[in-house]
Parts: C-alpha cells; structure tokens; sequence
C-alpha cells in the first residue's frame, strides 16, 4: 500500500513538472538604469610645469667665410680644395682654382689694351689739327661762296658781253680783211694790164696776193667758226657753270659752318671715347690680375674645413667636397673655417610655443649623438620676426663642464626649456573649465557636492599647458570637479 502511494506521489510530481515546462515563462522583471555618471577629476595639489621642447643645433661664433668677389672674372672652376673635416692653420694652402682660361683673357687683354694707345695718339693730333684749321676752314668756305659771287657778277657784267663782242669783232675784222685783200688784188691785176712789168714779176705779186685773199677767207670761216663756238656752246656753258658754282657755294656755306664745328665736336668725342675704352681696358685687366690673385686661396685663420656657409646653425652642404672641376658661384660661401670653440646652440622655436618662451630662462640641452648627456643652456636671444613660416630663432648659451663630451658645430641636439614651475599646484584639465557665453573671460567649473550634485563655482585661472589648466582661486584641495557639463533638471 506504501508501495503504491509512493509511486503515485511520483507520478503526480513528474506530471507537475512537464506542466510546468509547457507553461510560457513569465520575464524577469527590469531594474531601472541609471543615468551614467559624468566624468570627474578630484583636485590634489602638485607640481605644475610648462616646458618648450625645441631641436637645436650646435653653432660657433667663430666662423670666417672663403667667399670669392670677382670684379671682372665670373668663371670659376676647381682645380683642388682642401678636404671637409682638414684641421688647418692661418695660411695653410686651402683652394685653388683653374687659372688657365684667366690667364688667356689677360694677355688678350694687355694685347688690345697695347693697340689702343696708337689709335688714341692719332685721334688726339687729328683733333689738334682740327681745332687748328677750324677757323681757316671757316674762312675758306666764306672766301669760296664770296668769290662765286664775285665771278658770277663779273662773268654776267664784263666777260660774257666782253666775249660776245669780241666772238663778233673777230668775225667782223675777218670779213673786213678778206675785203681788204680781195680789193687789193683786183687792184694788181688792174695795174699789171697797163704797166710794162714783165710777166714773171707779176705772177709773183699776183699769186702772193691771190695766197693772201685765200688765207683771209679761211681766217673769216676759222673766225665764223669761233664766234659760233663761243656764242652758241662755250658762253651757254659758262653761263650754267657760273651760276651753279654760286649757287653751291651759297649752298655749302652753310653746311660748312655747321659741319666743320661738328666735325670738331665728334673728334673731341672720339678721343674722349677712346680715352674712356682705354681707362676702362686698363681697369678691366687690373682687376682681372687681381682676381686671378685671389684664386690661390689660404686659410685665412685656423681651424676646421666646413664646404658652405653656416644657416642658421645648420650646413646644407654638409657631406659634399668639392671636386676637379666643380663650378663656384661668385659672392658665395665656398668654405667655411670653423673654430669649435665657445658653441651655442640655435634652436628653432615652433609659433604655438611662443607664448612659453621668456628670455633669460634656463633649460637643458641633450645632444643627439651622446643622450646621456644633458648641459645647462640659457635663453639669450629670440629673433624678432619668423626666419621660416611658422618658426622664430632663438640663441642660447652653454655652460659646458670639462667632463663635456667632443661637440661639434653643426651637431643636432634637443633642449628643454622650463619657462613656469610651481610645486602645490593646484590644476584641472582644460575640459573642466568652462566659458560665460555673454562673457568668454568669465571662467568657472562645476563642483560635485555630498549630496551628488554640482555646484556652478567661477574659478580665476592661472596658466595653461598640455591639457591642464592651473586654477589659482575658486577651488580647494580635495575637491572634485565634473570635465562636462551636467544634464539640465
């Protein structure tokens, strides 16, 4: 009976339980989230720093510049230098440069300067041979347009009427003689029918007679021919000639009184050219004797060889030589004697760092190359304006200690430098300080309080650096203060 009871007690147990399976689960009730906490910053007191971190390079002030300033001779070209790193002494050999085509161009130079100085002498006795004749030659074209006029007037007044009257006379007095003498030997012949001359008598006369009529028609043909010769072709000629050998020398008068003391004047020019090509000659071969001195180069001081000129601290050639045959530019650093003494450090400061940067602070500089060292440095100078965009240039001195390791100019270096320190300090993050927004000079945080909530506060605020912001009144040690804003109730 036990047996039964047990087994039934089962039954109903198990029958409960696969109920209660089929059953639908009723969810767990749940609890109400709460609303996340803001962030919090719990104020204690402790050291406050504001650092600049700048690289820097090591520089020294004594540093002389191989720069070449050639008057007359631009190309340069190497012939040997002194290797960079040289260690040398004051006139030790340090460059020297290809002096082959200078020395061609002086002895062309001295050859066209010597074939001046011929050119130059006769120029100067032309001119004084001009300044001499000037007024003779003045006088002499006067005298010529006066004595154009002169003859033209006598030629127009008594040579040509004189010649026309002769050219006629002539003709007339021909023909009057052949007149004269054709009448004479009609008069023989009628005197020699009546005589009793014998007849060989007066064929002499007669033919002597005869022979002289015939020579005075030749005379009037010969005169006749003259007279046309004159009148109709010599005179006509004579005439144009005259009166243009007056009219040009009316013409060149003139000219010649301009000419002439312009002739004098542009000799007097040209000497002075060729004096001024000559001075400039002769000071161009100067100056190229003295360039071509200055291409044998000695260290001016002692010290170490650096190829170019220092910027700022920095060398941009550093690593380069200069080889056979390299070209250098005039009025520029080809080397640089560096006395590595007395360093500094040139440092570049960033414009957002500006603000931490005060003159006289101290700091510290490691140099790269030996980390585990760090030297005392003081700001001495910074540049009054950017040397780069964005970059201020700033100086700084070293306190070097004789256990110093060997530093060199142009060696990289970080410093460090500590422009405000206060110890019980007494900062927030800069997220926990918030701005009036009818005032942004207004500052103030928002203090937790016991009973959880906060508490609006205006704080005065000290400096500002890395994310903090150093609080000077408004707050206590201990306090705590929210980094947002709290939800509006």
């Amino acid at each position: 009976m036990m047996l039964r009871l047990s087994v039934f007690v089962v039954s109903l147990m198990l029958a409960a339980l696969a109920a209660a399976a089929e059953a639908p689960k009723e969810k767990p009730k749940e609890e109400p989230k709460e609303a996340p906490k803001p962030s919090t910053h719990t104020v204690q007191p402790e050291t406050f720093r504001i650092e600049a971190q700048l690289k820097g390079v090591f520089e020294s002030p004594h540093m002389t510049e191989v720069v070449f300033r050639p008057d007359a001779w631009g190309e340069l070209t190497v012939k040997e230098a002194a290797a960079p790193g040289t260690r040398v002494k004051k006139g030790d050999p340090l460059l020297a440069l290809d002096t082959q085509k200078i020395d061609d161009a002086i002895k062309d130079a001295e050859a066209a300067l010597a074939g001046m100085e011929p050119a130059l002498k006769v120029a100067i006795e032309e001119l004084a041979a001009l300044e001499k004749t000037l007024d003779m030659d003045l006088a002499a074209a006067e005298r010529a347009k006066r004595y154009a006029d002169e003859d033209l007037k006598r030629y127009t007044e008594v040579d040509r009427p004189s010649a026309v009257k002769q050219a006629n006379f002539a003709v007339k007095n021909a023909t009057n003689y052949l007149a004269y003498e054709t009448e004479e030997l009609r008069q023989l012949e009628k005197m020699y029918k009546a005589d009793d001359l014998t007849e060989e008598t007066e064929e002499i006369i007669l033919k002597r007679q005869r022979d002289t009529v015939e020579r005075a028609a030749f005379g009037l043909e010969l005169a006749k021919q003259k007279a046309d010769q004159t009148l109709n072709v010599d005179l006509p000629r004579q005439d144009i000639s005259t009166k243009e050998n007056a009219t040009r020398q009316a013409i060149a008068l003139p000219k010649a009184k301009a000419a002439i003391p312009a002739a004098l004047a542009k000799k007097r020019l040209e000497v002075e050219k060729l004096k001024t090509d000559q001075a400039r000659a002769a000071d161009r071969l100067a100056k190229m004797k003295k360039d071509r001195d200055a291409m044998i180069v000695k260290a001016p001081c002692d010290g170490i060889v650096y190829i170019g000129p220092c910027v700022r601290g920095s060398w941009p050639r550093l690593g380069q030589t200069l080889e056979r045959g390299a070209q250098v530019k005039p009025h520029d650093a080809v080397i640089t004697i560096v006395q590595p003494s007395d360093l500094f450090v040139r440092a570049a400061i960033p414009e957002e760092q500006m603000e931490r940067i005060q003159l006289g602070i101290e700091g510290l500089v490691t140099p790269t190359g030996y980390p585990s060292t760090t030297l005392k440095a003081r700001l001495d100078a910074v540049s009054e304006t950017p040397v780069t965009p964005g970059s201020f240039d700033a100086r700084l001195s070293l306190t070097l200690p004789k256990s110093a390791p060997r530093l060199m100019p142009g060696m990289n270096c970080s410093v460090k430098l500590v422009s405000y320190l206060k110890k019980d300090a007494l900062t927030v993050p800069a997220a926990a300080v918030f701005s009036d927004e009818a005032d942004e000079a207004v500052a103030f945080v928002y203090v937790r309080k016991a009973d959880g909530s906060s508490e609006k506060r205006p704080v005065t605020v000290g400096r500002r650096a890395d994310g903090k912001a150093e609080i000077l009144k408004g707050i206590a040690p201990g306090e705590t203060v929210l980094l947002e804003k709290p939800e509006p109730k």
